[in-house]
């Protein structure tokens, strides 16, 4: 094919896992969620949008008339999971969505409702911002945080901002959610709060907002008697990234 359609792309269902309706113009299913997305169908075959990738967490780049897929080409010129922000910060393949979306990975599944600006015990020496998160055990048997792919004091678990920097959750306030013992179906929702540095840095605004919140789940962070109990992430990267600057 001489020309890569920027959204579209020759749809294979075994390796994403999609579920389909029943029609000539496909709706599109992710990951047990219903999604505005259809296929369409170009000289008898189905293709799928690029958006499918973002929503999954599958990173690919367009450059020129080359599409490459799991791989991250910081200079490409076309859509990318791992674009947006400059620096390490949105480099990490995430499965990705806005406030008040969720978003699953086969274990865990999660929602950001809401973005504040918070002071360390009322005191305005040490401002931050508070992300109200959703999350709950989408496996059929208890589990941990930490049984899962998360880090017990919420290492990988930061908010971003447009120039990169970053701010890492409160490790002590996180533990209430990383250390929840969840039935399945059960869920926890917390303020996950991201102070900054004092004295803070020079020419820091503690009122512009960040604009991504990261969670990050390891895909091989799960001990024997998890994976004995058929624990499983559904995609090749479980890790999470809300865009907080949009809400469905």
């Amino acid at each position: 094919m001489k020309h890569i359609p920027k959204r579209t792309l020759l749809i294979l269902l075994p390796l994403l896992g999609i579920a389909l309706a029943a029609s000539s113009a496909y709706k599109i299913t992710l990951n047990g969620q219903a999604s505005s997305l259809t296929t369409a169908t170009v000289g008898g075959k189905t293709y799928i949008p690029l958006e499918v990738l973002e929503k999954l967490g599958v990173p690919y780049t367009v450059k020129g008339n080359s599409l490459s897929i799991g791989t991250v080409d910081t200079g490409n010129t076309g859509s990318n999971t791992s674009s947006s922000i400059v620096g390490g910060a949105n480099q990490r393949p995430s499965l990705e969505g806005c406030l008040n979306e969720y978003l699953f990975n086969g274990v865990w599944r999660i929602k950001a409702t809401k973005l504040d600006k918070i002071f360390k015990d009322g005191d305005p020496h040490f401002p931050g911002w508070g992300v109200t998160l959703e999350f709950r055990n989408g496996s059929k048997t208890t589990l941990m945080g930490v049984d899962a792919g998360i880090d017990g004091t919420g290492q990988g678990i930061q908010v971003a901002f447009n120039d990169a920097n970053t701010l890492s959750v409160d490790a002590m306030e996180v533990q209430k959610m990383t250390f929840a013992s969840l039935p399945q179906g059960g869920v926890i929702t917390q303020q996950l709060k991201f102070f900054y540095p004092y004295p803070m840095p020079n020419n820091t605004d503690p009122y512009q907002a960040p604009k991504k919140f990261l969670l990050e789940v390891n895909p091989k962070g799960m001990g024997d008697s998890t994976k004995a109990k058929g624990v499983t992430f559904n995609t090749p990267t479980p890790s999470f990234r809300i865009n907080l600057t949009c809400s469905k």
